[in-house]
């Protein structure tokens, strides 16, 4: 696997003039209706950087709203590259077996049913469906490749710097413990940062120090680490960990084909991700969203 350790730790100096993730309770809300990102998939098309900020490695991949903007301020130089098909290729260097598991994953929610939606989800995904999901994704995502993330726990990221319509695995994508449907969680999740008409949905900070209704650390699921001062929460149900939970929760709800343990799963990582909305209106418009 390529690994850009090198290239970060050249970049290091240079991270203090990032502006770092910052929230954005004052800007305007965007929701799910102003469609896909367009496609950047022509290897002809040069990267914005080829580095980006370090990570902590508390979490998943994250990039600051700076970089989300020089990306969105670089890819307009050059017109949008017609799509032949809808849908996307796999480089050559993503190994079968990862290849395999995504497609099976994939496959999975392409054969989801359902008898309903909450509206936040209606404005998203739609229905409670697995050809909408599907659509969401293939409308987002053009294509798959190999990469570190910047960090030895990430799972998948997108970089809107490199590719803005292009989503990156690692290793741990097939040798993480966790259950199907959360590995779909990070999918969905990524997909959504693939939308440069918002931003690329950057992570807002969660605060410090982050503790739930029984103070304790709220810790991050992935990695166990406490998630206080770290740039992994949202503040509006449209971002990336807004929407999955979203999508989570309605699979849970309203699955006409699903297993009691898939709809447990999806419950589980739905709440536990439901924790890092720390906007108060945020937060209450979900749960009234989401409510039984």
């Amino acid at each position: 696997m390529r690994t850009r350790k090198t290239q970060l730790r050249a970049w290091l100096a240079m991270t203090l003039s990032i502006i770092a993730i910052g929230s954005r309770a004052g800007d305007p809300v965007f929701d799910g209706s102003k469609g896909p990102s367009p496609a950047i998939e022509s290897a002809s098309i040069p990267p914005a950087r080829n580095v980006h900020i370090v990570q902590s490695g508390k979490d998943l991949f994250y990039f600051t709203e700076q970089e989300a903007l020089e990306a969105d301020a670089h890819f307009k130089k050059f017109p949008p590259v017609p799509r032949k098909d809808r849908g996307y290729t796999f480089d050559a260097d993503v190994p079968p077996a990862i290849q395999k598991q995504m497609r099976e994953d994939l496959a999975f929610i392409d054969g989801i049913t359902g008898g309903g939606a909450t509206p936040l989800h209606q404005k998203i995904f739609g229905t409670v469906n697995g050809p909408a999901y599907t659509k969401f994704f293939v409308d987002r995502v053009t294509g798959i490749g190999m990469d570190d993330c910047g960090s030895s726990n990430a799972v998948a990221c997108v970089m809107p710097f490199m590719n803005p319509s292009k989503m990156w695995l690692t290793e741990n994508f097939i040798k993480f413990s966790h259950p199907q449907i959360a590995r779909m969680m990070v999918v969905f999740h990524e997909a959504r940062h693939t939308e440069r008409n918002n931003r690329n949905w950057f992570h807002a900070y969660c605060p410090t120090p982050f503790l739930d209704a029984n103070g304790r650390d709220i810790r991050s699921i992935w990695t166990g680490s406490s998630l206080a001062g770290e740039p992994a929460c949202d503040v509006t149900p449209f971002g990336s960990y807004g929407s999955s939970t979203i999508m989570l929760k309605n699979i849970s709800k309203f699955c006409t084909n699903c297993t009691d343990k898939v709809k447990m799963d999806a419950s589980l990582y739905a709440e536990d991700q439901m924790g890092r909305i720390v906007d108060p209106k945020a937060k209450k418009d979900m749960d009234a969203d989401l409510k039984p």
